[in-house]
């Protein structure tokens, strides 16, 4: 279970002219967090709950959190318990931003202009030495243009997952090197070239893992880090494992947090 809390009066709701006269926000960003703000105090926060009084699914929810999350109308964080779990997850809404923080925007990718290279004739070289340089020096061009285009592609793709798993959080509450370490597999599966790519020994198709990836926010990064951590099984192939969890992490994390709830509960009694 999760809480929100909301700044607002109570009796009736308030919604500042700062927030529907903000240009950062989408009319789906006032309209939502103008609902939040309508809500009453120690509601059931879940994106799925916002869903079910909503037409939007909850994808589309999400994406309008995280938008202002950007703007600094929300703020939340996963409650860390005495015993080291992780707890419920924790939102503060506000009627005004906390902060002035602009949407960050995705870098503009340059495409890159090949000029084709002069060349002075040499009587000395023969036709077929001339043609063979020439197909050498356009493979090496084409080469290099790739490498740039995929360098492009991975810094495009490393600002959009930062933002997406709030780094600055992450790092700051966990190791950074366990949370570099699934940056780079998210980018490698994101970028890849292939047409499938093994999750859990079954081949998926890649852009069925690509968008399951640029879904995934701090919450499932916090969730395969404590699933890590309090594995007692050994891992042979620790890549493989983060990969597979990191693509089931939409899917399990409520259930996982319920069991661990009710074991808490219920193990305590006995």
């Amino acid at each position: 279970m999760a809480y929100c809390k909301v700044e607002a009066n109570d009796g009736y709701t308030i919604v500042s002219n700062v927030l529907l006269r903000d240009e950062r926000l989408s009319l789906k960003a006032k309209g939502l967090l103008s609902l939040i703000l309508s809500l009453p105090p120690k509601w059931d926060m879940t994106i799925e709950g916002l869903s079910k009084i909503c037409i939007e699914c909850s994808d589309t929810i999400s994406g309008i959190l995280k938008e202002l999350e950007a703007t600094g109308y929300l703020s939340r964080y996963r409650e860390r318990l005495e015993n080291g779990r992780y707890g419920q997850m924790i939102y503060h809404f506000f009627s005004t931003p906390s902060h002035k923080r602009p949407i960050p925007k995705k870098p503009k990718r340059k495409k890159p202009v090949q000029e084709k290279p002069i060349r002075e004739k040499s009587g000395q070289l023969s036709k077929e030495a001339i043609n063979k340089e020439e197909t050498n020096k356009d493979c090496s061009d084409i080469l290099s243009i790739n490498q740039d285009d995929a360098m492009d592609e991975m810094r495009i793709y490393r600002t959009i997952v930062c933002e997406n798993i709030d780094y600055e959080y992450l790092i700051k509450r966990d190791s950074k090197r366990m949370v570099d370490e699934i940056v780079e597999i998210m980018l490698e599966c994101i970028c890849s070239t292939s047409q499938s790519i093994v999750i859990g020994k079954e081949a998926l198709p890649k852009e069925l893992v690509k968008s399951r990836f640029l879904k995934l926010d701090s919450s499932h990064i916090e969730y395969v880090l404590y699933s890590l951590n309090n594995n007692t099984t050994k891992v042979r192939n620790i890549k493989s494992y983060l990969k597979t969890t990191l693509y089931n992490a939409p899917t399990t994390i409520n259930s996982f947090y319920t069991a661990e709830v009710n074991h808490d509960l219920y193990g305590n009694r006995n």
